[in-house]
């Protein structure tokens, strides 16, 4: 099937949208007749035909793409073909533009496919593994006090496997942070950059209240270490159910267990 997308450029090369003030109206121009039998060996492969959308727009039409195929990038030498005119390369560079739409989001939904699905077992790892932990420190609340040290132990036992999971989302979240990353990058409108939940939806993946930030969230900087996105976020918790625990056990007389539980021991 082909497929169709709309380029909200005028045709020009002021680049101009239509709404935006010109000093000179231009003069319509016949887009089809632009991509004439003289400019064939520069088209994409995949391209079919142009259809005219408006005085100051055009929709390229296309095969499908797989996405595995190379960027759809405009051949360099219709720029020194002195066959072609200005007005042609124009056309024919916004055919590779809307080529490239198309093709970044085939592959962004090819890459993504099996990464959403260990994204939904790890995500669902990680909410068990939070709920445990959230589970045992509720548990002080109501505890028998010679029941307190082993509660700990098990509280420090959840912590270790929650930041765990925590990891292991961080690690399969900056893989889907990349995909994505990697089509914004592709297009040059922010109205061509697909979303995730997008994708996901195709797949019957429910995202709702995954954390995937953008991609430089998991990239270390050369000034400073930090946390991945969710880890970070646990880690904050962790610091602030030991700085209880630790407030409780000095206001006890129990220092031992205070210093030991101090924040940032883990």
């Amino acid at each position: 099937m082909a497929h169709t997308i709309p380029l909200a450029h005028a045709l020009d090369d002021s680049h101009l949208s239509p709404a935006a003030p010109r000093p000179v109206a231009p003069a319509p121009v016949d887009a089809a007749a632009l991509l004439t039998a003289g400019t064939a060996r520069y088209h994409h492969p995949h391209y079919l035909r142009v259809e005219q959308n408006g005085p100051d727009q055009v929709r390229f039409l296309f095969r499908e793409f797989t996405g595995r195929e190379s960027e759809p990038s405009s051949p360099l030498e219709m720029y020194r073909d002195p066959a072609l005119t200005s007005e042609q390369c124009t056309m024919i560079g916004h055919q590779y533009t809307a080529a490239r739409v198309l093709w970044s989001q085939r592959r962004m939904r090819v890459q993504a496919a099996p990464l959403l699905k260990t994204a939904a077992l790890r995500w669902s790892a990680w909410t068990i593994a939070h709920a445990t932990m959230m589970s045992r420190f509720a548990e002080f609340a109501t505890l028998p006090d010679d029941r307190w040290r082993s509660q700990v132990l098990r509280l420090l036992d959840a912590h270790r496997v929650a930041r765990q999971m925590a990891a292991d989302w961080d690690d399969i979240a900056e893989q889907l942070a990349v995909v994505v990353d990697d089509q914004h990058s592709a297009v040059n409108d922010w109205s061509d950059e697909m979303d995730l939940a997008v994708v996901a939806a195709e797949l019957g993946v429910d995202i709702k209240g995954w954390l995937v930030d953008h991609i430089s969230a998991y990239r270390a900087t050369p000034y400073y270490r930090h946390d991945t996105p969710l880890v970070a976020r646990l880690v904050k918790t962790i610091d602030d159910q030991r700085a209880r625990l630790a407030d409780v056990a000095h206001l006890t007389a129990d220092h031992d267990t205070g210093r030991q539980l101090a924040p940032n021991r883990l």
